[in-house]
């Protein structure tokens, strides 16, 4: 399967260069068609899949959010509709697209496959509430909190995901060494496509980033200014995304 997976994605990536592709349609090919593959492979109840892809619209709006509030980047996108007017409803397709990629990559290629007998629709609204939250945040910084600034806002955002999981992890003592192997190795190879896209992002132009001073470093990517943190996002949200899906949709209660 690792053969297929980086036969195609040489020839996806090829593709979305070749033809100058969008973020929507970038999205889809390195994440979507993948996704797509991957269900046929998985038990899931479709309520499982259902939470994965309302954390992956949560993480959109947090993003987007406060990077367009903080002036970080500005997502270049076909339409100009926006939620709140500050997130393109195509960045939120596009990252729930690609965090529902990440959690059947974890199902499918790094877990065992066995499901608690608590029910995934009561886990599901856990999964609403953080996506609720997410809108409550973003609307009342927008609207209410007018005026604050919150320094190195995007390597906040990074460490506030990374100590979710932590902290997930903290609570649930019972995890072994064995899903702390699964999760580094899992991290490391959904990184690869993740890098993919930041390459694509680059070379077509999905997003320009601004006020440079605000990130911890930057480097140039195909005449593109990119921060650091983009890197550290790589490993981040694989980390993230495989430690929720692990103790809150699969087999630990």
């Amino acid at each position: 399967m690792f053969f297929i997976m980086a036969l195609y994605y040489a020839l996806g990536t090829y593709a979305l260069q070749a033809f100058d592709a969008g973020l929507l349609v970038s999205s889809l090919v390195l994440f979507g068609i993948p996704a797509l593959a991957l269900s046929h492979f998985t038990v899931a109840p479709p309520a499982v899949l259902i939470s994965v892809a309302l954390l992956g619209s949560g993480i959109a709006i947090l993003f987007e959010g406060i990077a367009h509030i903080y002036g970080l980047w500005y997502t270049i996108g076909i339409s100009e509709a926006r939620l709140f007017g500050l997130v393109p409803i195509e960045v939120i397709i596009a990252t729930t697209v690609q965090v529902l990629f990440l959690g059947l990559l974890y199902e499918v290629l790094f877990d065992n496959g066995i499901y608690t007998p608590r029910s995934a629709w009561e886990r599901m609204l856990f999964f609403g509430v953080f996506g609720i939250a997410v809108l409550v945040l973003i609307a009342l910084h927008q609207y209410v909190f007018l005026g604050i600034f919150l320094s190195y806002s995007y390597l906040w955002i990074i460490g506030s995901v990374c100590a979710a999981a932590l902290t997930a992890l903290a609570l649930h003592r019972n995890l072994d060494v064995t899903f702390f192997d699964r999760i580094i190795d899992f991290s490391l190879v959904a990184s690869i496509p993740l890098g993919l896209s930041l390459w694509i992002s680059a070379l077509n132009v999905h997003k320009v980033f601004a006020y440079s001073n605000e990130y911890i470093g930057t480097f140039s990517l195909y005449r593109q200014t990119v921060p650091i943190e983009e890197i550290a996002l790589l490993f981040a949200l694989p980390f993230f995304v495989g430690t929720m899906y692990e103790i809150y949709l699969d087999d630990q209660s």
